[in-house]
């Protein structure tokens, strides 16, 4: 029993096994018989996309669902083959060059699998998931909206009956606009019909399983009207050899060939696998471990790299028809793998006359409602920086792929981090009447500032990007005040942290004060701020006099200062506590 929580930490599927609830298994039933009849034309067609025979799509979902289902945090995201993880793959097979050799093609392929998982891996263990706290709701919600409407794009063509050749979402709206004198009627007006009926079963009946419903009703309408004959595409005859087990047999080469393209596809399929799984964590109010993200897609890799398979991630279509359908937990992975292997062993000719728009359908739907708009307008209300965040994220992700669109917003998010920082709030400071404190005189009507003193808070770590900042605008108060300053007093209860840079700064404004006859004196500072002011030597040049635990202890030293300048009796005020050394 000591072992069980590092257990529990490190496998999350046993934790889930071992406190599910039993109200749970009829959702999580009919939402894996849903996603095992998505993943079977899913996975034989990004098979297809790696270069490996269509049967290792369907071997790979299995492998995938199962690993993750075990190590995964997120009770809702569904692994397995996905069409980014499979153009990326290919290209990187691409350009090591298998040639005509299938069986050293899917060695490749096998081998890049055991790479990203081998760095996912690395990425769990060095705990990299501090990654993911760069991702700010605006990225997470510019990333789903372009996430769905790259779903979407991917449908188009099989949702008009053409060929998809392209695999950008521009090129993919570009080839239907192209190609509409020769849109195959029939496969539309089913493809239209299907998402009506979706549609319909989503809003008169919620719990219904809408999606399994329309292949059962597509499947056997294929049969009975023997829709391929009208020109209908369907899933047809498939050919599924169990894989055989074991590590992919190739070179050091070849591993020094793909290890780059495996760390990019180690952190395009951990940033929209965290991301996605992270919207439904927020959705259902559990807690999903970054971290431990990694595992659950290096879990899902090497189980490929051991069946021969390829890479792959995290399916956002996928993943929303299961949240669609109900499913709680990860049984709904289990459940769906042995849905596609019994069927991959078994049944593959039941499904030859399921008609491929239906699954569009279905994919096209689930990604509709994926779509989050809403939060883009609320995000423009409270803050508009931040839905201008969202949308660049969202454009990014379309045109310029997903680990390029999340890493330029990552950018701009942490360029308005330093351009906030760098130009932080600020404030003189005043009494006001009847409130305890000191308070921003612009902000409270009737507060006063003390003659002689100014009170300055400062609302941000100082460093090399606010010290000439913080310099000007004290330079320019003093310069600006009706009454001779005596004291410049800086309220630090803000400034957490100081760099050299910003130390030296004050350190100049100390001078130049000094030579008009200004003290410089810090209140308020925290430990962190108060052992740098030592490291650097401004502690010991300020004195200790001029360091005050608080700003009213401040304050009192002033007026008794000015009181013993005038020759008058101390400042009748209780005596201050004692300074800060």
């Amino acid at each position: 029993m000591h072992m069980w929580p590092a257990v529990r930490r490190r496998v999350p599927g046993l934790q889930q096994l071992r406190d599910y609830p039993r109200r749970w298994l009829r959702a999580d039933v009919l939402s894996a018989l849903t996603i095992g009849a998505m993943l079977i034309p899913q996975g034989l067609a990004y098979a297809q996309i790696v270069g490996v025979r269509p049967a290792a799509g369907l071997y790979a979902g299995v492998a995938g669902m199962l690993a993750y289902a075990l190590f995964g945090p997120s009770r809702h995201l569904i692994v397995g083959p996905e069409a980014g993880a499979a153009i990326i793959s290919a290209s990187a097979l691409a350009l090591v060059g298998s040639g005509a050799d299938p069986a050293r093609h899917a060695s490749l392929a096998a081998l890049l699998a055991l790479l990203v998982g081998v760095v996912s891996l690395l990425g769990g263990l060095l705990k990299a998931g501090a990654l993911a706290d760069f991702l700010s709701k605006p990225i997470l919600v510019g990333y789903i909206n372009g996430a769905a409407l790259i779903i979407i794009g991917s449908q188009l063509a099989r949702l008009f009956g053409l060929e998809r050749h392209a695999n950008s979402f521009a090129g993919q709206v570009y080839e239907v606009g192209a190609g509409l004198s020769r849109v195959h009627v029939p496969t539309l007006l089913l493809g239209l019909g299907s998402i009506g009926v979706l549609v319909l079963l989503r809003r008169l009946l919620p719990r219904a399983p809408g999606p399994l419903i329309l292949v059962v009703l597509t499947t056997v309408a294929g049969e009975l009207f023997q829709l391929a004959h009208g020109g209908i595409k369907v899933v047809g005859t498939i050919s599924a050899e169990p894989p055989a087990f074991g590590l992919p047999s190739v070179g050091f080469g070849d591993v020094r060939a793909l290890l780059p393209a495996a760390f990019s596809l180690t952190l395009v399929n951990y940033a929209s696998s965290v991301l996605t799984g992270r919207i439904f964590a927020d959705k259902f109010r559990y807690r999903m471990d970054s971290n431990q993200e990694f595992l659950g897609q290096a879990a899902a890799n090497l189980a490929n790299a051991f069946t021969q398979g390829f890479p792959v991630t995290g399916s956002d279509s996928r993943t929303a028809v299961n949240a669609t359908m109900g499913g709680r937990t990860q049984l709904v992975g289990v459940l769906a793998s042995v849905v596609v292997l019994v069927f991959a062993l078994f049944l593959t000719p039941l499904l030859r006359n399921l008609p491929m728009v239906a699954l569009a359908s279905i994919v096209i739907v689930a990604a509709v409602y994926l779509m989050d708009v809403p939060a883009i307008v609320g995000l423009w209300r409270v803050r508009p920086v931040e839905a201008v965040l969202a949308v660049v994220t969202m454009v990014g992700v379309v045109v310029l792929g997903i680990l390029q669109g999340i890493l330029i917003a990552v950018v701009l998010a942490l360029g308005d981090l330093i351009r906030r920082a760098a130009r932080p709030h600020d404030a003189v400071l005043g009494k006001k009447a009847g409130m305890p404190g000191y308070h921003d005189v612009e902000r409270y009507a009737g507060a006063e500032t003390i003659p002689g003193l100014i009170i300055y808070r400062f609302d941000a770590p100082l460093f090399f990007a606010n010290a000439r900042h913080l310099r000007e605008e004290a330079r320019a108060l003093v310069a600006g005040s009706l009454a001779p300053v005596r004291w410049f007093l800086l309220d630090a209860s803000a400034v957490f942290d100081l760099d050299i840079t910003a130390a030296e700064g004050l350190e100049k404004l100390r001078r130049e004060f000094e030579e008009e006859g200004v003290t410089l004196v810090i209140a308020e500072a925290r430990a962190p701020l108060r052992r740098m002011l030592r490291r650097s030597g401004l502690a010991e040049r300020l004195g200790p006099e001029h360091l005050h635990p608080t700003v009213e202890a401040a304050v009192r030293a002033f007026l008794e200062e000015q009181a013993r300048a005038a020759g008058q009796p101390p400042h009748a005020a209780p005596p201050a506590p004692p300074t800060v050394h």
